[in-house]
C-alpha cells in the first residue's frame, strides 16, 4: 500500500485540527450560553424552556412553580387540577382575600393544566408534593375525572414521557439528566421540531401562553360565553361526542383510587382540600342532568371523607355572572378574581369555624 503523500498528511492532520477546533468552540459556546441562562437572568425570560414534554402549558407551569419558590421562598398551596382552574382561580386575588379575611398570608400558586384527568393529576400532585412540600394542595375535580375513557390519549403520552417518568421514579437516563440540569438544554427545546409544517403556529401559541400566564400560574380566558341557558343537544355534532361518552354516567374505581392516592398525601404532611367549581347548570345535560351530578356527589362527598380529605362544596352557580363564563365549565377574566375571592372566603370561614385551615411550609431552597 503506497504511502501517503506530504501533501495527503498535511490535509489530514488539517481536517483533525478543524474538527478539533470544531469541537473546542461548540464546548465553549455551549458552556457561555448555560453560564448565562444559570447565572443571569435571561433563564425564562425571552421564551419558554422545556425538557421535551409534549405539554408545553404542564412545562410553563413547572418552570414558573421553581421561580416562583426561588423567588418566595417556599408556596404553602397548590391548587391543581385541569384546564377549569388554569383560568378559572386567580392565586394572587385568592391570597389577598384570604389575608384580608383572616390577616394570614399564603403563598398560592395555580398548577390547573389543559386536558389532565385525576390519573396525570394523581402523580403530578405526588411529584409536587416531594419537589416543593406545600402546606396544602386544593385539587378542583369534576364529574369528567371519573369517566373511565375520558382523557386518556393526555395521560398516556404525558406518563409515558422519559424525563417526567425519571422525575417520578428516580431513575435517570442520560437524556432524562440532560433535560433536567442543562439550562441550555431546556432553552433548546422549544424548537425542536422546527422543521415540522405546524411549528410556527405551534410555536407562537406556545408563546402566547407563556406571555399571558402570570409569576402564580394563573392564565386568563379572554372569551365571553353566549347562549348558555340553552342546553346541547345530543343532535348537533360539536356535541355528540361529549353525549357519547358522559351521558351513562358512571364513577371508575380506579379513577376513585387516583383521588385516595392524592387524599393520602396528607401522610407527607400536606393538607388535601377538595372542592368543584361551580359549573354552569346545562353543563350537566351532558351527564344526564342536574340529578346526575347530586347522585354523584352524594357518592363522591363520603368517599373523600373517609379517606381523610376534607370536601368544600361547590358554590351556587348563580353567583357567577353569565358573562362571567367562557363556556359551560370555564370562567373568563372576569369569573375567575371573583370566583377567587368566594373561595378564600370559604378556606378562611373553614378556618375559623372548624380550626381547618391551609397550612403553610418552610422555606424551600432551589437550584439555580
Amino acid at each position: 500500500m503506497p504511502e501517503p503523500t506530504p501533501t495527503q498528511s498535511r490535509r489530514s492532520r488539517s481536517l483533525i485540527f478543524s474538527l478539533v477546533i470544531g469541537v473546542l468552540l461548540f464546548a465553549a459556546v455551549s458552556l457561555l450560553f448555560e453560564g448565562l441562562y444559570r447565572w443571569t437572568r435571561l433563564d425564562g425570560l425571552i421564551n419558554p424552556r422545556s425538557v421535551g414534554l409534549y405539554h408545553n402549558q404542564f412545562e410553563i407551569k413547572w418552570f414558573e412553580l421553581k421561580d416562583f419558590v426561588r423567588e418566595r421562598g417556599g408556596v404553602d398551596v397548590i391548587l391543581l387540577g385541569s384546564s377549569m382552574v388554569n383560568t378559572g382561580v386567580d392565586p394572587d386575588v385568592l391570597s389577598e382575600q384570604y389575608a384580608s379575611a383572616t390577616g394570614r398570608e399564603l403563598r398560592v400558586f395555580n398548577f390547573g393544566v389543559e386536558g389532565f384527568t385525576i390519573s396525570p393529576n394523581a402523580e403530578v400532585a405526588r411529584l409536587l408534593v416531594q419537589e416543593y412540600h406545600p402546606g396544602t394542595l386544593v385539587f378542583v375535580t369534576e364529574m369528567r375525572d371519573y369517566v373511565a375513557a375520558n382523557g386518556l390519549e393526555v395521560e398516556q403520552q404525558v406518563l409515558n414521557d422519559e424525563w417526567l417518568a425519571a422525575r417520578l421514579t428516580g431513575v435517570w437516563s442520560r437524556r432524562a439528566w440532560l433535560k433536567e440540569n442543562s439550562k441550555l438544554v431546556q432553552h433548546l427545546l422549544p424548537y425542536r421540531n422546527w422543521s415540522r409544517s405546524d411549528f410556527p403556529d405551534t410555536f407562537l401559541m406556545s408563546l402566547r401562553r407563556f406571555a399571558d400566564t402570570t409569576s402564580a400560574g394563573y392564565e386568563p380566558d379572554r372569551k365571553t360565553a353566549s347562549q348558555l341557558d340553552v342546553p346541547p343537544d345530543p343532535a348537533n355534532p360539536d356535541d355528540q361526542a361529549l353525549f357519547t361518552m358522559f351521558s351513562k354516567y358512571a364513577i371508575d374505581p380506579n379513577r376513585l383510587a387516583d383521588l385516595a392516592d392524592i387524599i393520602s398525601l396528607q401522610q407527607e404532611g400536606t393538607r388535601v382540600i377538595i372542592t368543584e367549581l361551580p359549573l354552569h347548570p346545562s353543563y350537566f345535560t351532558y351527564f344526564g342532568g342536574e340529578d346526575v351530578h347530586r347522585q354523584y356527589l352524594a357518592q363522591l362527598v363520603p368517599f373523600i371523607e373517609s379517606a381523610g380529605g376534607v370536601f368544600l362544596p361547590p358554590l351556587s352557580p348563580s353567583l357567577i355572572p353569565p358573562d362571567h363564563r367562557s363556556d359551560r365549565f370555564h370562567l373568563n377574566y372576569k369569573g375567575a378574581p371573583l370566583y377567587s375571592r368566594f373561595l378564600a372566603d370559604q378556606l378562611a370561614v373553614l378556618c375559623q369555624a372548624k380550626n381547618i385551615c391551609p397550612l403553610v411550609n418552610s422555606p424551600v431552597e432551589v437550584a439555580p
